[in-house]
Parts: C-alpha cells; structure tokens; sequence
C-alpha cells in the first residue's frame, strides 16, 4: 500500500502507544496526533489494558519490555476481548523469544529507534 493510502487509512484509526520510557512517551505523543484520529499513551501494561478496555483502540504499538506487565502479556489480555486490534511492537533489542511471540501474536516488529518509515512499513505489514 502507498504512503498516501496508509495515512488515509490510519486517519480513522485510534491508537495506543503503550512504553516504559518517558522520553520515548513523550517523543510519540507529538507525532501521533498528526497521523491518527485520536491517541492515547500509558507508561505500562497495566495502564494499556484499562485504556483497552474504556476506549476503540484500533492499533496498539507497545514496548515489550516493561515493569508492572510486559507486553506480550498485555497483549494476550488485550486479545481476549479485542480479537481484531492491530498490533506493532517495539524494542531497543533484537530479542528473539519476544519476535516469537509477537509473530504468533500477528505482530509487527520494529526495533528502536522509531522511523516513520519502519512505522508505515510495519503498519503495512498488518493491514
């Protein structure tokens, strides 16, 4: 799919951006809001469950290595009862027994640092 129909696309969707670190929170939550329709953000997977949970979240991009609940079990929860959400995972390693899961998962993958190429590539990816 072209750049141009991907942001059409994403237009409508709702996002969560779910990672440990504030910087990173921080870096995300001036980008988001100009691709998505709305954006929500939470500092780990607890939070992004409950954001699940109250809101349409048709994309979930989360870290997966994060205190409280990683994200690959944040995810499981999520599926339970949002089968169809979309989800792009992020990591500052290439760590393989995660890449595992997320596949099975029907993830994408992206290491950091966060490019909007390797972002659209990923979105994709899943769609």
């Amino acid at each position: 799919m072209l750049s141009k129909d991907i942001k059409n696309l994403i237009n409508n969707w709702n996002v969560l951006f779910v990672d440990d670190e504030k910087f990173v929170v921080d870096t995300m939550r001036s980008i988001l809001p100009m691709l998505f329709k709305n954006s929500h953000f939470a500092y780990n997977g607890i939070d992004g469950v409950n954001i699940c949970k109250e809101n349409k979240i048709d994309l979930l991009i989360t870290d997966l290595s994060m205190p409280k609940m990683n994200g690959i079990d944040m995810i499981k929860q999520i599926k339970s009862f949002h089968k169809d959400i979309k989800v792009i995972c992020i990591s500052g390693h290439n760590e393989q027994e995660y890449l595992k899961e997320a596949k099975e998962l029907n993830a994408s993958f992206i290491i950091k640092p966060i490019s909007s190429a390797a972002l659209y590539n990923a979105i994709n990816e899943i769609i």
